[in-house]
């Protein structure tokens, strides 16, 4: 058991300074939109890759995962991204999407933000309705590449389990069955990330976590990336 857990330390350990280090080597010549994006950029990179590494392994044993293009139950759940997330995200669909089809993805931001805005955190992840970035038709991800770390990670072991999840919101017991290690990998990474990223900004910059619609409506709306790294306070916090 001792040494599951010294295992298990070890790996966040890892993990965890992969991320410090690799926002590290970009900030440290200064926090700017462009070093910080990639930086981002480079975490999302180093994660991508051990997960298809892990999932190639997990394949050959017999136990591949059930994540496949077109299977979206997991798009309808409240998705929580880091501040600095948002900002990528939005920045990677202004370039991608101009006029009338972003104004689409904004109409539908509004939408979801309308309704989860009001609710506590409690309530809030329990709440299901499509992602607005989840598109109408075709069933997949309209922000794929620039994607948040929580669902770059989100890998099924059963769809059958993530639907009766979707059907089944108010049930405490009833949950989807997830690989743990890709979870752990990416958690820690992001927060070995976050951890450097505060060391140089200490707590004037707004880092913490938000819905993907309510950090949408921020950043999709008169958003100035230099002054919320100046300090701005443009985020709305989630209700506790």
């Amino acid at each position: 058991m001792q040494s599951v857990s010294n295992y298990q330390k070890q790996f966040d350990e890892a993990f965890f300074n992969d991320g410090y280090n690799i926002c590290d080597t970009f900030i440290r010549v200064g926090l700017t939109a462009e070093t910080l994006s990639l930086g981002l950029s480079e975490m999302y990179k180093s994660i991508d890759g051990f997960i298809e590494t892990f999932l190639g392994a997990a394949e050959k044993q017999g136990a591949p995962t059930d994540c496949k293009r077109g299977c979206a139950y997991c798009c309808h759940q409240t998705v929580l991204a880091s501040t600095y997330e948002l900002v990528y995200l939005g920045n990677f669909l202004k370039k991608k999407y101009p006029g009338k089809a972003l104004n689409k993805i904004v109409e539908r931001v509004n939408d979801k933000a309308e309704k989860t805005s009001i609710l506590k955190l409690d309530k809030l992840l329990k709440f299901k309705q499509p992602c607005p970035l989840l598109h109408s038709t075709g069933n997949f991800c309209m922000a794929y590449q620039a994607r948040p770390m929580a669902c770059r990670i989100y890998l099924s072991r059963n769809v059958q389990s993530c639907i009766n999840d979707l059907d089944n919101p108010l049930n405490d017991s009833v949950f989807p069955e997830l690989f743990d290690m890709p979870l752990r990998a990416g958690k820690m990474m992001n927060e070995g990330f976050q951890a450097r990223l505060r060391k140089e900004v200490a707590d004037k910059l707004q880092v913490f976590e938000n819905t993907i619609e309510g950090g949408l409506q921020t950043v999709l709306n008169r958003f100035e990336v230099d002054n919320w790294l100046k300090g701005k306070k443009v985020f709305k916090k989630i209700e506790t």
